[in-house]
């Protein structure tokens, strides 16, 4: 087993024209133009490379959100299911307490749930509303304040002058 001295340039080989060094301005110009065509490659390869791993990363994204879109929709798709598979049941429930009458147990079932819809939508828009009013009288308040604490009077407090006049 032999033994080889560690190379300086830790195996990478610089690529000559020839086994010594360049002779002539001519032929070191042509060594020159030769290793920046190389580097040129290089540099190439290395922005083709990363543009490439750059689409997979986009690609590998859009199969994800893909994936999440079709799983969604699946889910809601399991809970509608679920909800009508109840509703009925109830409305049949409710029909067999009523002697048979599967259609009135339809009826009062799609009323009760339709009513809840309903007062739930009217719940929903006063409370934002409301919260949204609240919000913007606290802004006003907040400000007339500050312009009694700069002024001494507030915009309300001009106004009520100026139509004494």
């Amino acid at each position: 087993m032999s033994t080889k001295p560690p190379d300086k340039n830790m195996g990478w080989e610089t690529r000559t024209t020839s086994t010594q060094d360049p002779d002539t301005p001519g032929e070191a110009f042509h060594e020159a133009v030769a290793q920046i065509s190389e580097l040129r490659e290089y540099a190439s390869y290395f922005v083709s490379a990363k543009l490439d791993a750059i689409k997979a990363g986009v690609r590998s994204g859009l199969v994800y959100a893909a994936l999440g879109i079709v799983g969604g929709i699946a889910g809601a798709a399991f809970l509608a299911c679920a909800a009508v598979l109840l509703l009925v049941g109830l409305a049949h429930g409710l029909g067999a307490l009523f002697g048979g009458r599967d259609w009135l147990g339809d009826l009062i079932i799609g009323v009760l749930v339709l009513g809840a819809a309903v007062a739930g939508a009217i719940i929903g828009i006063k409370k934002i509303t409301g919260a949204s009013r609240k919000q913007t009288v606290e802004k006003y308040e907040t400000r007339k304040l500050q312009q009694r604490q700069n002024f001494g009077h507030d915009v309300k407090q001009r106004a009520r002058e100026q139509s004494d006049r």
